[in-house]
């Protein structure tokens, strides 16, 4: 039940029905605790999460299980208490991807960008290579750092390393290498990387898409949407957001009726960032 709530993204929910279970004098396993810092992170329930961290640690489950160890790394992660995930996973005598991955999102989502790619420094000399060796996963946090920050050239370093373990090709690398290129004003590398490419979901197009925004190149970001929907690619409301902030820069009025006349065919006025996105345009 706590998993469920969880799951369905009750947060609230799963914090009560973990409180009710202890009340009836039930003890929680790992699964309990995995599902309600599930819940405590998502909720950003960071008193929460220290009762459950510490009842954890009396219960003697750290740092023998490894999968609860993450999640309570993710947890703070969430919470924006880096300090502390960072604490978790010191302690534990072996880490796996999952863990790293955790807190390398951690650092680079709260805008501690140096220990962001310290930590992934630290992964990949990690001697434990084959239980945390860098995943897809690991390399799309540590390039989406990179991106929002325009460092290029650690991030083509980065890229060297992707080409050289033949990860290239990988949909979540690709598309957040196209975001990298785009975000950091190179753009042609950003169209030759998703030209060479076999495989492409709403992400890479999406990622495509919002490189040439920045550009406020409103007939050229329709012309990809169209080719977008010809492939059979459903677009989301995030691929709406970045076309429309395309016809804003550049004052296309009539690309942007258009693109207007797409939301509300597929149903996405009333999400409120679409709504801003339409609001935005039609000021500008």
């Amino acid at each position: 039940l706590i998993g469920g709530y969880a799951q369905q993204g009750q947060w609230e929910e799963a914090l009560k029905c973990f409180d009710r279970m202890q009340r009836k004098g039930l003890c929680p396993d790992v699964v309990s605790f995995v599902c309600v810092l599930k819940a405590a992170g998502s909720a950003r329930a960071i008193d929460e999460g220290k009762k459950i961290h510490k009842e954890i640690v009396n219960r003697g489950f750290l740092p023998e299980d490894i999968t609860l160890a993450t999640s309570l790394v993710d947890m703070y992660a969430k919470c924006g208490v880096v300090v502390k995930a960072q604490q978790v996973l010191n302690e534990l005598p072996v880490k796996n991807v999952v863990t790293w991955n955790a807190l390398i999102g951690a650092y680079g989502q709260n805008g501690y960008v140096k220990r962001c790619l310290e930590t992934f420094d630290e992964l990949m000399v990690s001697h434990d290579h084959h239980m945390a060796k860098p995943n897809n996963i690991s390399f799309s946090c540590v390039l989406s750092t990179c991106a929002d920050m325009c460092l290029l050239g650690y991030g083509k370093k980065i890229h060297a390393y992707i080409i050289e373990c033949s990860m290239e090709t990988d949909v979540m690398i690709s598309s957040a290498l196209i975001n990298l290129y785009g975000k950091c004003w190179r753009l042609e590398e950003a169209q030759s990387m998703f030209d060479t490419l076999h495989e492409r979901n709403v992400v890479t197009w999406n990622s495509i898409i919002s490189a040439h925004s920045l550009y406020g190149n409103a007939k050229q970001v329709t012309e990809i949407f169209e080719q977008m929907k010809i492939e059979g690619v459903k677009p989301n409301e995030s691929t709406m957001v970045s076309i429309l902030e395309a016809c804003s820069m550049s004052k296309a009025l009539k690309e942007g009726e258009i693109v207007h006349a797409s939301v509300i065919q597929m149903g996405y006025e009333k999400f409120p960032i679409v709504g801003n996105a339409l609001i935005n345009m039609y000021a500008n």
